[in-house]
């Protein structure tokens, strides 16, 4: 019986060591946003799609607007693709909205897909009095954002730029959940950068009115709101403004480190595509309030060589514009 034992016994241990592997995503940003939500929807899921159905854990490294997240994995040499970075949609328009910005190249690291492609809003605490989007503009209002490297600063910026609006963006939050917190005490009159799953998940809309809609094409979905894009008549300045709206055309993507093997990043890829077609998955999305616009990674990585290949002087209006 004692090789039989011991054998049995490598066996058990040999399947336990490929049962602890665990799959990291790292979320840029601190718990409670829609970046942490939607991880965490991906992670309850994920391993049951990949070979030896690995544990997904969800960590938060919040900063900079997922800046931090994204400069990790750019310089990370593995190529196991274990670790994922769930970072804003924004980072992909990095190379002209900040070109002396070179801690990401989103032509290097992988995108693995993004769970959603919707529009954004800007939003403003009932009690402020702010009741459309033109007053808003000259409100004075101070604008929550992450960072400079996030759609929570490169959306309101661009519209301050675009309308002349009189309105301030305070940075530094490390999450939209501490963006919300500062608006309901009153510190913070605005954001623009919310989802509509968001403002329904959250029960916002009884607290907040919905100003304007940031989008490449009005939602069919979401709260109605002036669509900001109709709103500006000048054709250079609204061809710039939708190059940073679109941003939200891969919204929630997931990516990996530059160095992470193409036999991976394509099981990794093919994984996401099971899952998402997974009536369960899709379930379980529905009942957690999210609404999914999936794109898988080769999807977004033409519409981000779409998105570079812009005329080289509307993506320099629209780095001016940001600034």
């Amino acid at each position: 019986m004692k090789p039989f034992s011991l054998s049995l016994a490598l066996v058990l241990s040999m399947g336990m060591a490929a049962k602890a592997d665990t799959i990291s995503i790292q979320v840029g940003y601190a718990p409670g946003g829609s970046f942490d939500l939607v991880s965490r929807l991906v992670a309850d899921h994920l391993g049951a799609f990949l070979p030896g159905n690995p544990e997904v854990i969800v960590e938060n490294v919040p900063g900079a607007g997922s800046l931090k997240v994204a400069k990790m994995l750019m310089a990370d040499p593995a190529t196991d693709g274990m670790v994922l970075g769930s970072v804003n949609p924004a980072l992909a328009l990095l190379p002209f909205l900040e070109p002396e910005n070179t801690d990401f190249d989103p032509t290097k690291a992988h995108y693995i897909a993004t769970m959603s492609q919707e529009s954004s809003y800007c939003i403003t605490p009932k009690s402020t009095g702010i009741e459309t989007f033109d007053q808003f503009l000259q409100s004075g209002a101070k604008v929550g954002a992450t960072g400079k490297a996030s759609s929570t600063y490169s959306y309101p910026a661009a519209i301050k730029t675009a309308f002349g609006a009189n309105i301030e963006i305070v940075t530094g939050f490390e999450g939209s959940a501490e963006i919300d917190l500062a608006m309901e005490r009153g510190d913070l009159q605005g954001r623009c950068g919310i989802t509509a799953a968001n403002l329904v998940e959250a029960d916002m809309l009884t607290r907040y009115t919905v100003l304007g809609e940031i989008g490449t094409t009005p939602s069919a979905v979401g709260p109605k709101a002036e669509f900001i894009l109709d709103k500006v008549s000048d054709p250079a300045t609204k061809a710039a403004l939708t190059l940073i709206f679109s941003a939200a055309d891969i919204h929630h993507p997931f990516i990996v480190a530059p160095a992470t093997s193409p036999e991976r990043v394509a099981e990794l890829r093919a994984a996401f595509d099971a899952m998402v077609a997974d009536p369960g998955f899709q379930e379980d999305a529905k009942t957690r309030g999210y609404l999914l616009g999936y794109r898988s990674g080769a999807e977004v990585d033409a519409v981000i060589a779409g998105l570079l290949a812009t005329d080289p002087a509307i993506k320099d209006l629209a780095h001016q514009m940001v600034q």
